[in-house]
């Protein structure tokens, strides 16, 4: 929207910082958590592409591609699993495990964006890669690997808002929570190994309360059928016979509801 010529430089000044806040569609207090309104948030001008190009697929353990609707690509947390020569714009590690920084299987010379530097200390990311803007906060994988260790990723794009929660091993601090309060995607690990255990995971999606929760961080089949069993003692269960999973605001569920993407390596979809 034009305003310049007919109000004053200051109060373009602080309509335009107005116009970056809202366009903030994942959450307007996260810009001002972060205090990087401009280089933050992409403005969007003109009509953008069709929410129904908009899609996420699973690659195994905790990897997933991001697909916006102008074919932009960004993988998290590559994997041995990923299938090599992938292309992709950027790609994303939340922690610097060998299941997750796979680098080397995404081609296309892509942007890396590590939020845990080989020193295990957050690396914090402000960013965009064309229409996908991504940042990351700061997280413990657990009480065995100190104050950081992992990086929240959050990703958005059009009018959707997607976050992939790497390796956390707690409940979401007031800050965190308050920052997710606008997701509509969430990936959480399942596995209750080296992370949360169920108890836990339904106390984090308690916090955040997105339309849809997909399972991640678990290698066969068998485990998200046991997380699945207890999770539909707390909220609505879809098994999705599909690795890949298209997304639209029309779609999302009126309440939390978690998605359960076919395993990439199952031979078949268990009951």
């Amino acid at each position: 929207m034009k305003r310049r010529g007919f109000i004053g430089l200051f109060a373009t000044a602080l309509l335009l910082f107005l116009r970056d806040v809202t366009h903030a569609i994942c959450n307007p207090s996260l810009v001002r958590l972060l205090g990087q309104v401009r280089h933050l948030v992409q403005a969007r001008p003109g009509r953008g592409p069709s929410l129904g190009h908009y899609f996420i697929q699973w690659y195994g353990h905790s990897s997933f591609l991001i697909h916006s609707g102008s074919q932009t690509k960004v993988v998290a947390d590559p994997n041995f699993n990923v299938t090599p020569g992938i292309q992709a714009d950027a790609v994303t590690v939340s922690n610097d495990h060998f299941t997750h920084n796979n680098t080397g299987a995404v081609t296309g010379n892509p942007t890396i964006l590590r939020g845990i530097t080989f020193r295990q200390t957050w690396n914090p990311i402000r960013t965009h890669v064309k229409d996908i803007t991504i940042v990351n906060i700061p997280s413990q994988r657990g009480q065995s690997w100190g104050a950081i260790a992992n990086s929240i990723f959050i990703y958005e794009m059009g009018s959707l808002c997607l976050a992939h929660l790497g390796n956390i091993g707690h409940l979401l601090t007031p800050e965190q929570e308050k920052v997710m309060q606008r997701v509509d995607v969430m990936m959480i690990p399942i596995d209750a190994m080296t992370n949360l255990g169920f108890e836990d995971i339904m106390k984090v999606i308690d916090q955040v309360k997105p339309p849809i929760v997909i399972p991640m961080h678990y290698d066969v089949a068998r485990q998200g059928e046991h997380f699945t069993a207890f999770a539909k003692e707390h909220y609505p269960v879809r098994k999705i016979g599909n690795s890949q999973l298209v997304l639209s605001r029309a779609m999302l569920p009126k309440s939390t509801e978690i998605f359960v993407l076919m395993h990439p390596h199952s031979v078949a979809f268990g009951d």
